[in-house]
């Protein structure tokens, strides 16, 4: 019975550890949170939020919730959460301009606001503006006039680098415009003065990833990445670097199609040259690289070229060839396409063609409520337009079954009201 005792201690123990771990918030009115940091003598954060908001619901339920978050936040702040829609805040949200949820504040005890943030953040990014409150760290624009007097100090222009997505994010308007200019040519100096071969480390390839997000024509950072490919495995892990490997280049040759530049047969060639190290890793079915990565291309370009024919049989090439291998978005990419090429009306014969690979995409159990329901509006509308209403009524059906669960409320009612004009049309 001792034991019994001593291990339902212990249990208590830990569930108060789990309570404590994440922000503790205020349960008064914001008056009274007032008042308690005056006595304190702490700062304010406060989370203008909506029931109906999805991202207030996810940094409630990923973001306050994490042990390192709680722990900074409730040490040094009074934390309070206010409903933007309750009457009682109306006055709030009309003084502290409320225009965005969430809206997340940090406050003096004369009401004064230290730091506004709207929009959902993740953790490293509250954290870090919370220890600019707290004159932990310099904020953002400190760092930048640092950098400025200190023109060789790549340490210190690498950190604010790493930064600059953060605080752009936060800006609007001129003040976004004039941030982007000032960071796109930092980073152009930061790549040039370091030179890429001594980037092949975590933190360089994080800048990489930030700010070099297409590949060009003769593009020497892509070339860097390859070259350097072993090493950037060694440093940051494979499935990180092929990722970015592959985004990149698969972006050029689709941008090369898209554009009618049949120079994307020549750069496909590099697949059996210095990417072979990359793609030939990846399975394909009982396809090569090269063979499934031409298909695509070429069933792309005609695609573009509104050679529909030439793209279908490319694209049943690659999904037969490499089936086994393939991913809900697989299916679904060449479909949202198509008709977004044709402003949502295709060729008449073109919906009996999609509608088996719409009908593979929903065979694919993982997948989210919001593209599930995509899906099964765009199979009704393949349906509806071959003649099967029956079928149309039924996917168009599922689809607000399905929508039902998407966590976005306003989302949620746009779509079942899109999904009910459909079926009224019938």
């Amino acid at each position: 019975m001792k034991y019994i005792k001593l291990w339902l201690v212990i249990l208590f123990m830990g569930l108060l550890e789990t309570v404590s771990a994440q922000i503790t918030f205020f349960e008064g009115t914001f008056e009274d949170a007032v008042a308690k940091a005056k006595k304190e003598k702490k700062y304010l954060f406060i989370d203008f939020y909506a029931d109906w908001c999805g991202p207030c619901k996810q940094m409630a339920k990923k973001v306050f919730t994490l042990p390192e978050v709680g722990e900074y936040f409730n040490k040094n702040f009074v934390c309070c959460q206010l409903n933007a829609e309750a009457p009682e805040n109306k006055t709030l949200v009309q003084k502290y301009k409320v225009n965005a949820l969430p809206t997340l504040l940090f406050l003096n005890v004369k009401g004064e606001i230290l730091l506004s943030i709207n929009g959902a953040k993740e953790s490293a990014t509250l954290l870090h503006e919370a220890k600019v409150v707290m004159g932990e760290v310099l904020s953002f624009e400190k760092l930048y006039e640092k950098v400025k007097k200190e023109k060789k100090n790549l340490d210190l222009r690498q950190e604010l680098l790493l930064q600059a997505p953060a605080f752009i994010g936060t800006q609007e308007g001129y003040n976004r415009e004039k941030w982007v200019i000032r960071i796109g040519s930092l980073f152009d100096s930061y790549v040039a003065d370091k030179t890429l071969d001594k980037m092949v480390n975590p933190e360089d390839f994080a800048l990489l990833v930030m700010f070099h997000q297409q590949k060009d024509k003769n593009d020497p950072i892509f070339d860097a990445l390859v070259r350097n490919y072993q090493g950037y495995v060694e440093q940051v892990g494979k499935t990180d670097v092929n990722r970015y490997i592959i985004s990149l280049y698969n972006g050029y040759i689709i941008s090369l199609c898209r554009n009618g530049k049949a120079e994307y047969k020549q750069e496909l060639e590099r697949l059996n040259g210095d990417l072979n190290q990359i793609y030939g890793a990846i399975p394909f079915g009982e396809l090569t690289a090269f063979e499934a990565v031409n298909f695509l291309a070429d069933g792309y370009y005609n695609l573009y070229r509104k050679n529909l024919d030439v793209f279908f049989e490319n694209m049943n090439k690659y999904f037969q060839g490499a089936s086994a291998t393939l991913t809900v978005n697989n299916y679904t990419g060449p479909v949202e396409d198509l008709f977004s090429l044709y402003q949502g009306n295709i060729p008449e014969n073109a919906y009996l063609k999609v509608i088996p690979w719409l009908e593979k995409a929903l065979s694919f159990p993982r997948m989210s409520v919001q593209l599930r329901s995509r899906v099964l509006c765009l199979l009704g509308d393949c349906l509806k337009q071959t003649g099967d209403s029956v079928k149309a009524k039924q996917c168009y059906n599922q689809a607000f079954i399905v929508s039902a669960e998407i966590e976005d409320k306003q989302l949620m009612v746009q779509l079942q009201k899109m999904i009910q004009s459909r079926l009224s049309a019938l």
